[in-house]
């Protein structure tokens, strides 16, 4: 029996990375309009993953493992997404402060004052702001629902670790069956009472 506690960090780098570069890809990003199902599923991923490595080591797996690796993995995700998304918004040329504006200015629901405001900001601030602000909001949400995601994988993932029984000095090795009774012997008779 191996009972030392395995490195959740190889769990949540997997998923973290895995589901990090697919959420920053511009058309497979849009899962996570459902509910954020993607930060939700690396969360559940690396608490699958987590819960095997526990299982080997011969321990139990809960939900707060779950939680605590789902945390983890969102982390990984929110700043793998946020910078290969900002990589990959820069080389298409997707965060355009210009087109955003002429597509607000088209829409044309904006009050006039809000939208000189709005204008104003954007081209002051510029994309590098934007990129920031982008990547903070990625690890924020990937913490959050990576958090979910690992505690529901705790959840369905649950495990107890196997006990073994002792007796004497010895653990009990009989496999599935129960170990003999251990009964104290019973007291001494006391002659001629």
């Amino acid at each position: 029996m191996n009972n030392q506690v395995p490195s959740m960090l190889k769990p949540a780098l997997i998923a973290g990375l895995a589901f990090g570069i697919a959420g920053a890809i511009p058309i497979i990003e849009f899962i996570n309009c459902a509910c954020c199902a993607l930060i939700i599923a690396c969360g559940f991923t690396a608490a699958y993953l987590y819960s095997k490595d526990m299982k080997s080591a011969d321990l139990g797996f809960t939900a707060g493992n779950g939680a605590v690796v789902g945390l983890a993995s969102g982390v990984i995700y929110g700043v793998v997404s946020g910078i290969v998304g900002t990589i990959i918004d820069s080389v298409f040329g997707l965060t355009d402060v210009d087109q955003i504006i002429e597509q607000m200015e088209q829409v044309g629901t904006m009050d006039p004052e809000a939208m000189e405001m709005v204008t104003r900001f954007m081209e002051s601030t510029g994309p590098a702001t934007f990129a920031v602000a982008g990547i903070f909001f990625s690890i924020l949400f990937g913490a959050v629902f990576g958090t979910v995601g690992g505690l529901i994988g705790g959840a369905v993932f649950k495990s107890v670790p196997p006990q073994t029984t002792v007796t004497g000095d010895q653990p009990w090795t009989g496999g599935d069956q129960p170990p003999p009774p251990n009964n104290p012997p019973p007291p001494p008779v006391q002659p001629g009472t």
